[in-house]
């Protein structure tokens, strides 16, 4: 109520974020260099926007590659890596198909077991993901970034300053927390 009482308004976007286009899961596959990207679940509304997002990378690149790319775009130093087990990557993707060599990338910001699960990718790039979730993924021959859930968000909040920036001009400013932080530390 202090905010409200000296004229502040707090914009806290969520969702909406996660399924729109140069939205959230955008950003996080900006990081590579793509031939195609879609969306997981596109929305019924908009043939741009949708629910997570499945890309193809223009060149396949090892995960230990991957893992560093996706560590230095999201500002962190530490991921959780769960390899594709062998014998079912080779029984989806061919027995020519070198193991780990990732083409195809499934990405959901936030916890994203759900919206994952069954999508036909090499791997899941998410912040966070069930113990049998994961191992049903690693099951289907499929690797999974973990990154933690606030590390697939909280890296995007500029973007979206830029963005609300841009639509209301300079009469508003926008401040992002500098105090909101994740509760879990690594130790």
């Amino acid at each position: 109520m202090k905010c409200v009482s000296n004229n502040i308004t707090i914009y806290s976007p969520h969702t909406c974020w996660d399924s729109v286009h140069h939205g959230v899961n955008d950003w996080i596959i900006s990081c590579f260099d793509c031939s195609s990207k879609i969306a997981i679940t596109p929305s019924q509304y908009l043939d741009t926007a949708g629910m997570g997002r499945l890309a193809t990378l223009s060149s396949p690149q090892p995960l230990s590659t991957i893992c560093d790319i996706v560590k230095r775009h999201l500002g962190i130093s530490h991921l959780r890596v769960a390899h594709a087990d062998p014998v079912c990557w080779k029984r989806r993707c061919g027995l020519d198909s070198a193991c780990g060599t990732i083409r195809t990338i499934g990405v959901c910001a936030g916890s994203g077991g759900s919206l994952l699960r069954g999508v036909d990718a090499d791997l899941y790039i998410t912040g966070e993901m069930s113990h049998h979730e994961v191992l049903a993924a690693v099951a289907e021959g499929r690797s999974v970034i973990l990154s933690e859930h606030t590390h697939t968000e909280r890296g995007f909040l500029p973007s979206v300053v830029k963005a609300l920036s841009e639509q209301v001009g300079e009469n508003v400013e926008f401040i992002v927390s500098e105090t909101d932080e994740d509760p879990l530390k690594t130790i």
